[in-house]
């Protein structure tokens, strides 16, 4: 899943700094890379940069509209933050999969395998270093491969179990009963609807400063954590 290269990438990785960047970019430019790393370069209390931008999204035949990208970031995460957490509702795209960060910020929290790791990164980071440490860059468009419905439908299902075992965790809600990891849809053929079941369990890998592997390989991380 997303997260789970996302959290192996802070062991292969050598630098101080990570920069995420997703890889279905269309529009790619350098200053992908160079605006997020300013905020970390130039401004002490920063500790994680994020990406906003205007989301086109494709229409019928493939022509891109000029807005209406973000579609889960409306529907599922900004009510969520709302409702939950509105000091994070200043994040103008929480699930911008584009962002840096110092590597000490990133091997203390946790990893969920899939989707939720922006959710759960911006969650742990605004819990651990509060709101000041997040800074936000204008990286002006991004086009990417856009997502049907039943795709968006099974990220957001990531999302929303991470979201809520976070709450549970921090002990802001309890939840009395099980919580399940397949998700029905159903698939229109040929003017039949056939249900599918999917399976989606966001597990958790642990702060990778915990590994034992990383720890003999950025010995100066343990050295600092302890």
């Amino acid at each position: 899943g997303k997260g789970e290269n996302l959290w192996k990438a802070l062991y292969v990785a050598k630098g101080d700094i990570i920069v995420y960047i997703d890889a279905d970019i269309k529009n790619i430019h350098h200053r992908f890379v160079y605006g997020l790393l300013g905020p970390l370069l130039t401004t002490n209390h920063i500790k994680y940069s994020k990406a906003f931008y205007d989301r086109p999204i494709s229409s019928e035949g493939g022509s891109l509209r000029p807005s209406g990208g973000g579609r889960v970031t409306e529907l599922v995460i900004r009510p969520l933050f709302s409702l939950l957490f509105p000091e994070l509702t200043q994040i103008i795209q929480p699930l911008s999969g584009e962002y840096a960060a110092y590597r000490e910020i990133l091997d203390q929290i946790t990893f969920p395998i899939g989707y939720g790791v922006e959710t759960s990164m911006l969650m742990d980071i605004y819990e651990k270093w509060g709101l000041n440490a997040i800074g936000q860059v204008d990286l002006d468009k991004r086009v990417h491969r856009n997502q049907d419905t039943l795709a968006l439908g099974r990220m957001s299902f990531g999302i929303l179990q991470t979201f809520l075992s976070r709450m549970q965790k921090t002990g802001f809600i309890e939840i009395n009963r099980k919580m399940y990891s397949k998700m029905l849809q159903y698939h229109a053929m040929d003017k039949v609807y056939k249900p599918k079941i999917y399976t989606i369990k966001e597990q958790e890998r642990p702060p990778m400063v915990q590994i034992s592997d990383y720890q003999a390989k950025f010995p100066n991380r343990v050295k600092a954590k302890s």
